[in-house]
């Protein structure tokens, strides 16, 4: 049963572009109060197991609520066919250690407020009476709070308790920005993903209520410049080179993939032979040069660098590939015009 509950979480669908932002967060408020990041690894490991928790219930949930839905649309579900053990077990699991946390940071209001709201927004997402997810905007706000919104808020207030630093209000406010946008931006492309097989279970979202133009202009003129405004104030703050410079980096690689491979960037709405923009800079380079930053005013968080792209090696290796097959189509280019 271990193993089953392990692989009904469906970890590998979310462990890279769900987590690795929230740990940015922390890196970067520990790196906004100079605080080296391998002096708070208690606090850095809490924050990952408390995710974990919250992510794992999530997951269960949705195949739980949408199991007749996804039967419906012919999609797979983890949980279609269990028994009542199983699903009982799979529930109280993440929902045990999500109490833990919440009992460990009980003296502190505004986390324990963040971490229980990101709880009970993914239930409202879910469950009847409410089910937010087939209540158009507020579903999108539900999703976008749950998964990234109130985690973010988590991993901020943890990293400045954890330094024993006073909270920065405008860094909040920014970081809370940036987390929303990019949380809708998030929920918006899975919906557009998602249309056909909504429209033949009958499940009313947000995107399968309105033609798919209207969320994607809902995700270019409202998530994403929140999301740019957030992220812009946050990179201000900070005051470093290196996450401008493999900013610079990434939009390179950007414009490499649109001219030499044709490819497309989308901000939400999927297109053939696309990617979405800032996903690798958030799942990779950024979270790189903050920890490499921090190791240059304290050399230990070289090892937190090493165990974090240990942890989350799946999306930096891609992103190598990507680099390298970039750079042989330049190479191979170069001698064909000679």
């Amino acid at each position: 049963m271990a193993a089953d509950l392990a692989g009904a979480v469906r970890a590998g669908e979310w462990w890279d572009h769900k987590l690795v932002p929230i740990l940015t967060a922390f890196y970067a408020t520990a790196v906004l109060v100079g605080a080296p990041v391998a002096a708070l690894w208690p606090q850095l490991l809490a924050l990952l197991l408390a995710m974990l928790a919250g992510a794992a219930f999530v997951s269960v949930l949705n195949d739980l609520a949408d199991e007749e839905e996804d039967r419906a649309a012919g999609k797979p579900n983890r949980m279609a066919g269990r028994s009542r053990r199983f699903r009982a077990a799979a529930l109280a699991a993440p929902i045990a250690a999500g109490a833990a946390f919440m009992l460990l940071w009980r003296d502190d209001p505004a986390l324990l407020a963040a971490y229980l709201a990101a709880w009970l927004a993914f239930a409202a997402y879910s469950l009847p009476p409410l089910r937010l997810k087939v209540r158009g905007l507020a579903g999108l706000l539900a999703d976008a709070s749950g998964a990234h919104l109130f985690p973010t808020l988590v991993a901020i207030l943890l990293a400045f308790r954890a330094a024993a630093a006073p909270v920065d209000p405008l860094w909040l406010a920014a970081g809370a920005c940036w987390a929303l946008g990019y949380g809708l931006r998030g929920i918006l492309w899975h919906q557009l993903a998602d249309r056909d097989h909504d429209r033949r279970a009958g499940v009313p979202t947000f995107a399968e209520r309105h033609p798919p133009i209207v969320a994607a202009r809902v995700a270019a003129l409202v998530a994403f410049p929140l999301e740019l405004a957030g992220l812009g104030l946050l990179l201000w703050r900070i005051g470093q080179a290196l996450p401008l410079l493999l900013l610079l980096a990434y939009l390179l690689m950007t414009l490499l993939r649109l001219r030499l491979w044709r490819m497309n960037a989308v901000v939400a709405a999927p297109a053939p032979r696309y990617f979405i923009l800032l996903h690798e800079y958030y799942d990779v380079f950024l979270p790189v040069a903050l920890l490499a930053a921090s190791a240059l005013a304290h050399p230990i968080d070289l090892a937190v660098l090493a165990v974090h792209l240990l942890l989350f090696r799946r999306r930096p290796i891609e992103v190598a590939q990507t680099a390298f097959y970039l750079a042989a189509t330049l190479a191979r280019r170069a001698l064909q015009s000679r």
